[in-house]
Protein backbone atom coordinates (compact mmCIF):
# COMPACT_ATOMS: atom_id res chain seq x y z
CA UNK A 1 0.00 0.00 0.00
CA UNK A 2 2.78 2.62 0.60
CA UNK A 3 4.35 1.70 -2.62
CA UNK A 4 0.94 2.34 -4.22
CA UNK A 5 0.43 5.33 -2.53
CA UNK A 6 3.97 6.91 -3.10
CA UNK A 7 2.58 7.22 -6.65
CA UNK A 8 -0.62 9.46 -6.08
CA UNK A 9 -0.65 13.03 -7.32
CA UNK A 10 -2.45 15.22 -5.45
CA UNK A 11 -5.48 17.33 -6.41
CA UNK A 12 -7.59 19.94 -5.34
CA UNK A 13 -11.21 21.30 -5.71
CA UNK A 14 -11.57 23.77 -9.09
CA UNK A 15 -14.48 24.41 -9.18
CA UNK A 16 -18.24 22.71 -8.65
CA UNK A 17 -20.91 23.54 -10.74
CA UNK A 18 -24.78 22.90 -10.40
CA UNK A 19 -26.31 21.80 -14.25
CA UNK A 20 -29.52 20.42 -15.06
CA UNK A 21 -29.65 16.30 -15.83
CA UNK A 22 -31.76 16.17 -19.01
CA UNK A 23 -32.30 12.99 -18.53
CA UNK A 24 -34.29 13.43 -15.56
CA UNK A 25 -36.90 15.75 -17.15
CA UNK A 26 -37.92 19.45 -16.41
CA UNK A 27 -38.13 20.79 -12.83
CA UNK A 28 -35.77 17.79 -11.53
CA UNK A 29 -33.10 18.70 -9.00
CA UNK A 30 -29.35 19.50 -10.72
CA UNK A 31 -26.42 18.00 -10.43
CA UNK A 32 -23.38 18.87 -9.63
CA UNK A 33 -20.04 18.62 -11.81
CA UNK A 34 -16.97 18.76 -9.52
CA UNK A 35 -13.46 19.48 -11.36
CA UNK A 36 -10.69 18.19 -9.39
CA UNK A 37 -7.18 19.52 -10.79
CA UNK A 38 -3.43 18.45 -10.22
CA UNK A 39 -0.68 20.57 -11.55
CA UNK A 40 -1.00 19.85 -14.85
CA UNK A 41 -3.56 21.86 -17.23
CA UNK A 42 -6.02 18.35 -17.01
CA UNK A 43 -8.75 18.35 -14.46
CA UNK A 44 -11.14 15.20 -13.81
CA UNK A 45 -14.92 16.05 -13.46
CA UNK A 46 -17.00 13.98 -11.32
CA UNK A 47 -20.42 14.15 -11.20
CA UNK A 48 -22.33 14.20 -7.66
CA UNK A 49 -26.04 14.58 -6.84
CA UNK A 50 -27.63 17.39 -6.01
CA UNK A 51 -27.44 17.18 -1.98
CA UNK A 52 -24.24 16.35 -1.81
CA UNK A 53 -23.50 19.24 -4.69
CA UNK A 54 -24.73 21.49 -2.36
CA UNK A 55 -23.20 20.15 0.94
CA UNK A 56 -19.70 20.65 -0.39
CA UNK A 57 -20.43 23.95 -1.81
CA UNK A 58 -21.18 25.04 1.32
CA UNK A 59 -18.31 23.33 2.82
CA UNK A 60 -15.85 24.78 0.81
CA UNK A 61 -17.98 28.56 1.35
CA UNK A 62 -18.05 27.49 5.23
CA UNK A 63 -21.72 28.36 5.82
CA UNK A 64 -22.65 26.93 8.71
CA UNK A 65 -26.53 25.91 9.51
CA UNK A 66 -28.21 25.94 12.91
CA UNK A 67 -28.51 21.84 12.96
CA UNK A 68 -25.64 19.59 11.97
CA UNK A 69 -26.15 17.90 8.08
CA UNK A 70 -25.12 13.94 8.24
CA UNK A 71 -20.93 15.28 7.19
CA UNK A 72 -21.27 17.75 10.37
CA UNK A 73 -22.42 14.57 12.70
CA UNK A 74 -19.55 12.49 11.12
CA UNK A 75 -17.22 15.09 11.67
CA UNK A 76 -17.63 15.43 15.30
CA UNK A 77 -17.85 12.05 15.72
CA UNK A 78 -14.01 11.31 14.76
CA UNK A 79 -13.19 14.02 16.79
CA UNK A 80 -14.83 13.02 19.29
CA UNK A 81 -13.22 9.69 19.20
CA UNK A 82 -9.96 11.27 18.47
CA UNK A 83 -9.65 9.89 15.06
CA UNK A 84 -7.42 12.00 11.98
CA UNK A 85 -8.26 11.49 8.56
CA UNK A 86 -5.24 11.81 6.99
CA UNK A 87 -6.45 11.85 3.07
CA UNK A 88 -9.06 11.31 0.62
CA UNK A 89 -7.49 9.13 -2.53
CA UNK A 90 -9.69 8.66 -5.58
CA UNK A 91 -7.93 5.36 -6.94
CA UNK A 92 -9.94 3.86 -9.25
CA UNK A 93 -12.69 4.47 -12.55
CA UNK A 94 -14.87 1.03 -13.05
CA UNK A 95 -17.71 1.39 -14.85
CA UNK A 96 -18.20 4.81 -15.52
CA UNK A 97 -17.92 4.94 -11.43
CA UNK A 98 -15.26 6.71 -8.98
CA UNK A 99 -13.98 4.60 -6.28
CA UNK A 100 -12.32 6.49 -3.32
CA UNK A 101 -11.37 5.32 0.08
CA UNK A 102 -10.42 7.58 3.65
CA UNK A 103 -7.56 6.60 5.83
CA UNK A 104 -8.08 7.55 9.15
CA UNK A 105 -5.84 7.19 12.01
CA UNK A 106 -7.03 6.46 15.68
CA UNK A 107 -5.39 5.56 18.81
CA UNK A 108 -5.03 2.20 18.31
CA UNK A 109 -4.48 1.49 14.11
CA UNK A 110 -4.95 3.25 10.94
CA UNK A 111 -7.37 1.74 8.67
CA UNK A 112 -9.23 2.49 5.34
CA UNK A 113 -12.56 3.76 4.99
CA UNK A 114 -14.08 2.67 1.76
CA UNK A 115 -16.09 6.06 0.62
CA UNK A 116 -18.19 7.80 -2.35
CA UNK A 117 -15.80 10.41 -3.67
CA UNK A 118 -18.86 13.10 -2.98
CA UNK A 119 -18.69 12.06 0.59
CA UNK A 120 -14.65 11.95 0.72
CA UNK A 121 -14.82 15.43 -0.51
CA UNK A 122 -17.30 16.88 1.96
CA UNK A 123 -15.26 15.74 4.50
CA UNK A 124 -12.11 16.60 3.12
CA UNK A 125 -13.03 20.17 2.67
CA UNK A 126 -14.99 20.28 6.35
CA UNK A 127 -11.60 18.85 8.25
CA UNK A 128 -8.92 19.84 5.42
CA UNK A 129 -7.93 16.78 4.38
CA UNK A 130 -5.56 16.46 1.16
CA UNK A 131 -7.07 14.72 -1.74
CA UNK A 132 -5.12 12.64 -3.87
CA UNK A 133 -5.50 10.41 -7.12
CA UNK A 134 -4.38 8.00 -8.86
CA UNK A 135 -2.41 8.08 -12.13
CA UNK A 136 -4.90 5.99 -13.72
CA UNK A 137 -7.62 7.97 -13.13
CA UNK A 138 -6.71 10.71 -14.14
CA UNK A 139 -5.31 9.20 -17.40
CA UNK A 140 -8.52 8.02 -17.99
CA UNK A 141 -10.83 10.57 -17.00
CA UNK A 142 -8.86 14.08 -17.38
CA UNK A 143 -10.01 16.56 -19.77
CA UNK A 144 -7.86 19.41 -20.69
CA UNK A 145 -9.64 22.25 -19.17
CA UNK A 146 -9.60 25.23 -21.73
CA UNK A 147 -10.30 29.29 -20.99
CA UNK A 148 -12.54 30.43 -23.15
CA UNK A 149 -12.18 34.76 -22.99
CA UNK A 150 -15.07 35.08 -25.33
CA UNK A 151 -16.89 33.74 -22.45
CA UNK A 152 -15.59 35.85 -20.04
CA UNK A 153 -12.25 36.52 -18.83
CA UNK A 154 -10.84 33.62 -17.62
CA UNK A 155 -13.56 31.50 -17.22
CA UNK A 156 -13.59 27.99 -17.81
CA UNK A 157 -14.69 26.69 -21.41
CA UNK A 158 -16.99 23.48 -20.61
CA UNK A 159 -18.34 23.09 -23.73
CA UNK A 160 -16.04 19.73 -24.20
CA UNK A 161 -16.69 18.40 -20.71
CA UNK A 162 -20.29 18.81 -20.46
CA UNK A 163 -20.07 16.69 -23.76
CA UNK A 164 -18.22 14.28 -22.44
CA UNK A 165 -20.25 13.63 -19.46
CA UNK A 166 -23.68 12.55 -22.27
CA UNK A 167 -24.69 16.68 -21.13
CA UNK A 168 -25.39 17.93 -24.56
CA UNK A 169 -28.06 19.64 -24.30
CA UNK A 170 -27.04 21.79 -21.40
CA UNK A 171 -25.80 25.07 -22.66
CA UNK A 172 -22.48 25.70 -21.34
CA UNK A 173 -23.03 29.23 -21.35
CA UNK A 174 -25.94 28.81 -18.69
CA UNK A 175 -23.78 26.83 -16.03
CA UNK A 176 -22.30 28.81 -13.85
CA UNK A 177 -20.01 27.98 -10.29
CA UNK A 178 -21.65 27.40 -7.56
CA UNK A 179 -18.80 29.50 -5.72
CA UNK A 180 -19.42 32.58 -6.95
CA UNK A 181 -21.35 35.44 -4.76
CA UNK A 182 -24.88 34.25 -6.38
CA UNK A 183 -27.06 31.67 -5.11
CA UNK A 184 -25.86 28.00 -4.50
CA UNK A 185 -29.34 27.00 -5.20
CA UNK A 186 -32.13 27.72 -8.10
CA UNK A 187 -36.04 27.43 -8.08
CA UNK A 188 -36.51 28.30 -4.39
CA UNK A 189 -38.70 31.06 -3.36
CA UNK A 190 -36.62 34.33 -2.52
CA UNK A 191 -37.33 35.59 1.10
CA UNK A 192 -35.94 38.92 0.95
CA UNK A 193 -36.12 41.46 4.12
CA UNK A 194 -36.80 44.88 4.41
CA UNK A 195 -34.18 47.14 6.46
CA UNK A 196 -36.24 45.80 9.97
CA UNK A 197 -35.58 42.15 8.95
CA UNK A 198 -39.34 41.06 8.14
CA UNK A 199 -39.95 38.70 5.87
CA UNK A 200 -41.29 39.77 2.20
CA UNK A 201 -42.59 37.85 -0.45
CA UNK A 202 -44.66 34.97 1.43
CA UNK A 203 -47.89 34.66 3.00
CA UNK A 204 -48.15 35.66 6.43
CA UNK A 205 -48.68 32.69 8.64
CA UNK A 206 -51.04 32.48 11.47
CA UNK A 207 -50.54 30.84 15.16
CA UNK A 208 -53.24 27.74 14.37
CA UNK A 209 -54.89 27.74 17.66
CA UNK A 210 -54.88 31.77 17.87
CA UNK A 211 -55.31 32.49 14.39
CA UNK A 212 -53.39 35.41 15.26
CA UNK A 213 -50.21 36.18 12.53
CA UNK A 214 -47.18 35.17 13.96
CA UNK A 215 -44.57 37.15 15.23
CA UNK A 216 -41.37 38.20 12.90
CA UNK A 217 -38.81 35.93 14.30
CA UNK A 218 -41.62 32.96 14.77
CA UNK A 219 -42.08 33.45 10.65
CA UNK A 220 -38.51 33.57 10.19
CA UNK A 221 -38.10 30.09 11.50
CA UNK A 222 -40.69 28.45 10.19
CA UNK A 223 -39.38 29.80 6.96
CA UNK A 224 -35.73 28.55 8.18
CA UNK A 225 -37.47 25.23 8.74
CA UNK A 226 -38.68 25.21 5.07
CA UNK A 227 -35.62 26.07 3.69
CA UNK A 228 -34.05 23.31 5.10
CA UNK A 229 -36.37 20.73 3.93
CA UNK A 230 -36.26 21.78 0.27
CA UNK A 231 -32.43 21.58 1.31
CA UNK A 232 -32.30 25.40 -0.06
CA UNK A 233 -28.99 25.54 2.70
CA UNK A 234 -27.66 28.81 1.34
CA UNK A 235 -31.11 30.70 1.83
CA UNK A 236 -31.45 29.07 4.85
CA UNK A 237 -28.06 30.69 6.18
CA UNK A 238 -29.04 33.76 5.26
CA UNK A 239 -32.42 33.18 7.42
CA UNK A 240 -30.76 32.06 10.09
CA UNK A 241 -28.51 35.63 10.67
CA UNK A 242 -31.36 37.19 10.32
CA UNK A 243 -33.11 35.34 13.44
CA UNK A 244 -29.61 35.52 15.07
CA UNK A 245 -30.03 39.37 14.39
CA UNK A 246 -33.27 39.61 15.98
CA UNK A 247 -32.56 37.51 18.55
CA UNK A 248 -29.55 39.24 19.83
CA UNK A 249 -32.03 42.49 20.34
CA UNK A 250 -34.42 40.64 22.33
Amino acid sequence: MKEEESRLIPVHIFDIYPYPDAQQGLGAPQNFLVLLKGDDERVVPITIGHFEGQALAMAIRKIALPRPLPHDLLRSLLEKIDATVHKLVIHTLKDDVFHAYLMIQTQAEPFYLDCRPSDGMILATLLATPIYMSPEVIEAAGRVLEINDQRGEGEPALDGILESLEAPDVDPGAVHSALEDGEVVDDVPNFDSNKEGAVLGAEELVDPETGQPLSELDQLKAHLDWLIAQEAYEQAAKVRDQISKLEEGI
